[in-house]
């Protein structure tokens, strides 16, 4: 229905109604000192041609890297993205879809959020999903809750290389719940220090252990299934931050233990967009599933022989005491939800499986040619990565030169690095997809070789 504004008397009829004598009766509330006085610095209206001619210039002046030439990962990646996705996708009986309170006209959003649960059960190797998160801090914010009702304890042990801005969103969400957050030291290597896990974990209330898979440099933790076991006997539970496509080149976190699994599902289908939406999974075993945060939906008998679906188990406050509620999850994101699940239909089992051997491949490949660029180490030599890895300049004054040498050649060179970890001076972290291909690593090493020559 289009949007129809409200008359002088309309308006006139709706103050008369709470017995308001003008609009501004309203604001009583407000102490005076507060309100603004002067009228806001908007310019004056513009015609519609106006304002597209205008919205062009300032478009105009963005720089725009091609997807096949963006290394720049971090927990974001550029991947290919069937156009018939986003046909499907786009459909006016999904597109405005939001939540289906009323599960009997409401059939299709919950078969199709009931398939996404089975492909990110089937992804991780867990038992039940619920609807899905907003992204994949969130998810992962709320697999540390989780992991806290559930074992009554308060202490969450994070690695030292997991994503910032999950650290930030876990450390956010813990305040005022006297819960410990705890980063683990790293090794020489840049693995997780196993003494003083043994030795945190040993101090006991330890509710969880998460386990970025990789990790933000995008290495593989060390003995992954030697942490899972320490933390399970130490009456803790092991929480995954995967990413999708590492599964498809290794065993499942459910067969490595896993009690919570959490990721960004992004590269599942979405765009990376300027930053969102995006998607978060969160998957977990039956033990757990009344802790599962926002809603699961569930196939049950109809009438008449048929299958209906069915929301259930909605921890959520909308649905249940306050108290009692395990999220504030609201729109679940299941416009992205359902993207995924078409895009993971369309590419199927083989097809992801070639998609994740391919980024595998280009990013050993890079690896091996940029290891050959004088002035360039890789940062942690030892350790197996998937499809991203932190590289390191000898002379880090060199790395903002070189990034302005790449950019003007077409490259979105990676991610620095020293921001967030100074002891990684003229750290990059450099992520490959499927998008890559040999020929357009050799020119980036190239390009690189020379952008440190000038």
């Amino acid at each position: 229905m289009p949007y129809i504004p409200s008359t002088d008397a309309d308006r006139a009829a709706m103050l008369n109604r709470i017995g308001a004598k003008n609009i501004e009766e309203l604001f009583d509330a407000i102490p005076e000192k507060l309100r603004m006085k002067a009228d806001l610095n908007i310019p004056p209206g513009l015609p519609e041609s106006a304002v597209m001619a205008y919205m062009s210039e300032l478009g105009a002046k963005n720089h725009v890297f091609h997807p096949h030439r963006v290394l720049a990962g971090g927990g974001v990646y550029c991947h290919f993205i069937p156009s018939v996705v986003k046909e499907l996708t786009h459909r006016g009986e999904f597109y405005t879809a939001y939540t289906p309170y009323q599960p009997e006209v409401s059939q299709g959003m919950l078969q199709a959020i009931f398939e996404y649960q089975s492909y990110v059960c089937m992804l991780t190797g867990m038992e039940v999903s619920n609807a899905s998160s907003y992204d994949g801090g969130t998810a992962l914010m709320d697999a540390a809750l989780m992991a806290r009702n559930a074992t009554k304890r308060s202490r969450i042990l994070l690695p030292p290389y997991l994503n910032p801005q999950y650290r930030e969103v876990v450390e956010t969400y813990n305040l005022g719940m006297a819960a410990g957050i705890v980063t683990l030291p790293a090794d020489a290597d840049g693995a997780i220090d196993r003494k003083v896990l043994d030795k945190e974990l040993a101090a006991g209330n330890v509710a969880a252990l998460v386990i970025q898979f990789p990790n933000y440099m995008g290495f593989y933790e060390e003995d992954i299934p030697g942490m899972v076991k320490a933390a399970h006997d130490a009456g803790a539970l092991a929480v995954f931050s995967a990413y999708p496509f590492a599964m498809g080149v290794t065993c499942t976190p459910g067969e490595m233990g896993a009690d919570i699994v959490t990721g960004e599902g992004q590269p599942l289908g979405l765009a990376p967009s300027f930053g969102g939406p995006y998607l978060g999974y969160c998957a977990t075993t039956m033990k757990l599933v009344r802790q599962l945060p926002g809603r699961i939906i569930g196939k049950a008998n109809a009438a008449f022989g048929r299958k209906g679906y069915v929301m259930t188990l909605q921890a959520r406050e909308q649905h249940i005491r306050r108290d009692k509620a395990a999220s504030n999850i609201c729109t679940n994101q299941a416009l992205c939800a359902l993207q995924t699940t078409i895009y993971l239909s369309i590419i199927g089992k083989h097809g992801f499986h070639h998609i994740a051997r391919k980024c595998e491949e280009n990013a050993h490949y890079a690896a091996q040619k940029i290891s050959g660029i004088k002035g360039l180490k890789m940062a942690f030599p030892k350790r197996a990565f998937f499809n991203e890895f932190a590289a390191q300049l000898e002379n880090p004054a060199l790395l903002p030169l070189a990034r302005e040498a790449l950019m003007k050649k077409g490259w979105l060179p990676g991610v620095t690095l020293e921001d967030k970890y100074p002891a990684l001076k003229g750290g990059l972290l450099l992520a490959f997809t499927e998008l890559q291909d040999k020929a357009s690593i050799d020119e980036f090493a190239r390009d690189f070789q020379e952008a440190l020559n000038v």
